[in-house]
């Protein structure tokens, strides 16, 4: 079932995802917890808002939040954007990437060349007809797509779910929506499972080249 939400909710209104979090074993943390998220994800520009957690011993933390950003020019509401991420204490990357579903060629190149980075290709035609991976470092990304890697960022970025964006960095793992809008319960509830699944193998490529330190 599809949960409903305004095009802009009251500040004090939570979004429908929040209610999915929770049903999902996440809590709630404070607003201080919020700021100290801000400046470790580098959010340079707007706010981290409704921020919840889910630990489990073991694993790494699962963060589920809003990252609000400010319209330019101040005439239409605040952008807002679901966005969840793993936080893990180990390395998860020797360097930052990030994913996202193939459209047009062009869109992935202009995107690569607008941050400085440069295409990742994974030696698998079907994965890369599919997926467009940029980094500014390329060969250590391009070790750690393996299949089991490829495999489950499909899943993360499948096409059952929101349209989405997958980033990486040294310590985190994240599924960022493209659109303003409420995941469902459902993608809640499988993000999560499919974040774990990709950090999991991200980690075993890590172990197999003896690079899996703190």
């Amino acid at each position: 079932m599809f949960f409903r939400r305004r095009k802009t909710p009251a500040p004090s209104e939570p979004p429908a995802w929040s209610a999915a979090a929770v049903a999902c074993e996440f809590e709630p943390l404070a607003a201080e917890a919020e700021e100290s998220l801000r400046a470790e994800l580098a959010v340079d520009t707007g706010r981290v808002e409704r921020l919840h957690v889910l630990r489990r011993d073991g694993q790494p933390e699962l963060l589920a939040f809003d990252h609000v950003r400010p319209v330019p020019g101040g005439r239409a509401p605040d952008e807002r954007r679901f966005r969840m991420v793993l936080r893990d204490e180990g390395p998860v990357s020797p360097a930052s990437w990030r994913a996202f579903p193939r459209s047009h060629p062009l869109i992935a190149s202009l995107q690569a060349s607008r941050t400085g980075g440069e295409l990742v290709e994974s030696g698998d035609a079907a994965f890369d007809a599919r997926v467009v991976i940029i980094a500014r470092d390329v060969t250590p990304i391009a070790t750690l797509l393996t299949e089991p890697v490829r495999a489950a960022l499909l899943e993360l970025l499948g096409d059952e779910l929101p349209a989405a964006t997958a980033t990486c960095g040294a310590r985190h793992l994240g599924w960022r929506l493209h659109r303003e809008t409420d995941p469902p319960f459902r993608a809640v509830e499988t993000v999560a499972a499919r974040l774990l699944r990709t950090w999991a193998a991200l980690r075993a490529v890590r172990r197999s080249h003896g690079t899996d330190e703190a």
